[in-house]
Parts: C-alpha cells; structure tokens; sequence
C-alpha cells in the first residue's frame, strides 16, 4: 500500500472517527466514504491474515482516534456545556438521515405483519431504554446513578457487567450501517460517564487529574474495550450471514431500533439535566436545534445517495 493509499485511509479513518459522537453512525459514515466493506472484511481477516488486516486498519484507526479525541474534547469543553440540545438535535438528524438507507434494504416491498411486529420491537426496545432512565433520573422511577456507580466501581461492582454488556451491544451497533455505537451508551446512560474518565469537567475530574480513581477506571474502560472487542470479533461474521439468511428480518429489526433511538436521544436521564438546567432549557435553543434536526436529516440522506450513486457507477465501469 502507498503512503496514499495510506493517507486517504487515514482521512476515511478521520470521518469514522465522528463515529464517537452519539447518532453519527460508523456504519452510515462508511458507506458514504466507501470504507465499509474493507473495514468487515479487515476485522473478519485478522483472525486468519492477521498481519495483512493489522496493516490495512492501521491508517484508518490511527486517523479514527486522532478525529475522535478531538470530537470528545468538543464535547466535553463545549458543546455539553453551552448547548447539549442543539447537538443532540443535530447528531438526531443524521440518525434520521440514515433511516431510508435502511428502509431501501427492505427491497421496496410492502411490509408483512411480522416485519411491523420486528419495527415496534425493535422500537419498543430502544425507546423504552431512554424512557426509563429519564424517569429515573427525574425520581418517578428509582435512581440509577451510573456516574456514581463509575465514581466508586469497587462499591458498585455491578457496574462492571453493565459496562462490558453494553460495550458488546455498542461494538455490534457499529457494525450496522443507520446505528451508532455510542448512541448506544448515550441512551444506557454510559456515555457521559465514560468521557469523563478521559476528560476532566470543572465538577469531574478525569483518571489523569484523580489518582484514587486511576485503577479503577483503567478496569473500566478494560472490561468497556473487552466487550467492543467480544462484540467485533463474534458479530462481525455472524452479520454476514444473518444479512444473507435473514436479511430483512434483521433489517425490520433495525429500522424500528433506530427510530426507537431518536426518541430516547432526547429523553433519556442526561437529556433530563438539560431540560431543568436554566442555562440550556432555553427556547432559542429548541428552535435552533429543530432547525437543524431538519436540515442534518436532509443533508444525510442526500450524502448517502450520492454515495450510492457513486458506487453504483464505479461498479458499471
């Protein structure tokens, strides 16, 4: 491979990287860059052409994670911060964006009953995940304050099984194009715990700045990174086949696990610290934010046909 090759995996890497952000989808973010497919195969290969896979994912992970810590630094110092709505409104609309990407797997067909029993499913499940944390975070239902838990893992031991379950369900989320793998800590309630391990908050220190808390989250992040990888390595050929023997079962699935996400990005029990915080449950911020919720749900879908245009035309030549 060319030191070209190289340096546009890398940029491609660099745009998988937004991937941490939740709502932005690697899967979707492939397709359009058109990494997709190397990136399965590439995981799939390092089990039997280890050095030759290492290699090729090499590029694109380093310009993942260098995109990334950029992006949770946004996140944290900015964005968390001044207007949470808007960019969760926003990373909403590339969540909407995608979803005809995934209703075209569908091959156009009329749905039967049991694919509308899959959608509300699938539907049910993920909204119901949000709505629950919201509720427990506004005390309707009991308290489950995972960023205690994080706080004191060794008193919380529990956490640690929530967290590699969670990882494994993050890592297959990825792997699915219409799915973010951090939305899926985000509406478990993880993702803000998780970011403040790295980085440091003016009320929460990160690991590096709170010695007492060094081990710990090192196991936390351990037993987080063991799941993605568990999820990669066991989903990442069992994807293949239930997209080839059972592709729109799997995919009814998915559509109604997306749309069951939009509603638990805006409620869920970090959404319920922004709307009885003074200084982010302001109107303007509603009316900006669904503004660009309907212009990051256009812009998405159009980035996603000219991705599949293209890919159609290179194919023909």
């Amino acid at each position: 491979m060319s030191f070209k090759e190289k340096a546009i995996d890398a940029a491609k890497g660099a745009a998988l990287g937004t991937g941490i952000l939740p709502g932005v989808s690697v899967g979707t973010v492939g397709l359009i860059v058109d990494v997709y497919d190397k990136l399965i195969d590439s995981i799939d290969g390092l089990r039997h052409k280890f050095g030759r896979s290492f290699l090729t994912l090499l590029p694109i992970a380093i310009g993942c994670l260098v995109s990334a810590i950029g992006l949770l630094v946004f996140w944290q110092k900015v964005a968390s911060v001044y207007f949470p709505f808007i960019l969760v409104a926003v990373l909403a609309g590339f969540v909407a964006g995608g979803i005809p990407l995934l209703y075209k797997e569908l091959k156009g067909d009329s749905l039967t009953k049991g694919d509308i029993g899959r959608i509300a499913l699938g539907f049910f499940l993920a909204a119901t995940i949000g709505v629950f944390s919201f509720l427990s975070a506004s005390g309707v239902l009991p308290e489950l304050d995972l960023q205690a838990a994080f706080d004191a893992p060794y008193q919380n031991w529990w956490v640690f099984t929530i967290v590699l379950v969670v990882g494994f369900i993050a890592a297959v989320a990825c792997l699915i194009p219409g799915i973010s793998g951090s939305m899926v800590l985000f509406i478990f309630g993880l993702y803000q715990p998780v970011v403040n391990l790295f980085i440091s908050t003016p009320t929460h220190p990160s690991i590096f700045h709170n010695q007492e808390m060094l081990i710990p989250g090192l196991l936390l992040i351990l037993v987080l990174l063991v799941g993605v990888i568990l999820g990669l390595f066991v989903v990442s050929k069992a994807m293949k086949g239930l997209m080839e023997k059972h592709h729109r079962g799997t995919f009814t699935m998915v559509v109604g696990f997306v749309l069951g996400s939009l509603v638990s990005m805006f409620v869920n029990n970090q959404m319920y610290t922004v709307y009885v915080t003074p200084s982010t449950n302001q109107w303007w911020q509603f009316l900006v934010g669904a503004i660009l919720f309907v212009g990051a749900g256009i812009g998405t879908y159009f980035l996603i046909r000219h991705a599949e245009k293209k890919k159609v035309e290179i194919k023909a030549e």
